[in-house]
């Protein structure tokens, strides 16, 4: 994350809409290296939607960037969720390390899942 406020529970920037462009201008501005990310899994998005004729792939990959934007724009939410992510991924943490981890990992993506507007 680029940006940083004094408070790690104010969010850095808005929630924006769940529109391609403003998801990416808010990637942009809050991982300007997740940008080529961003772009490439539309590209790929959009592949499949054709593909499929379907826009289930586009409304994932709203959601997911949306959902991605939620926690990245919350600076003490973003830490805490690599923190969890790196317990899980650690083989010496406990069992009770490890659950603990994974009850943050999925409270923060209800959370952001909420701010989105994606949680149904």
């Amino acid at each position: 994350m680029s940006s940083q406020p004094d408070h790690p529970h104010v969010p850095v920037i808005p929630q924006p809409p769940m529109t391609r462009d403003a998801l990416r201008e808010a990637v942009k501005r809050l991982d300007l290296a997740r940008t080529a990310e961003f772009d490439r899994e539309l590209g790929e998005a959009f592949d499949r939607a054709v593909q499929t004729a379907s826009t289930t792939p586009m409304r994932l990959f709203l959601e997911k960037w949306a959902t991605v934007v939620a926690i990245e724009r919350h600076p003490g939410r973003f830490h805490a969720m690599r923190e969890a992510e790196r317990v899980t991924g650690d083989p010496r943490a406990t069992e009770e390390e490890f659950r603990a981890a994974q009850q943050t990992i999925a409270r923060i993506l209800r959370e952001a899942s909420a701010e989105t507007g994606a949680a149904r």
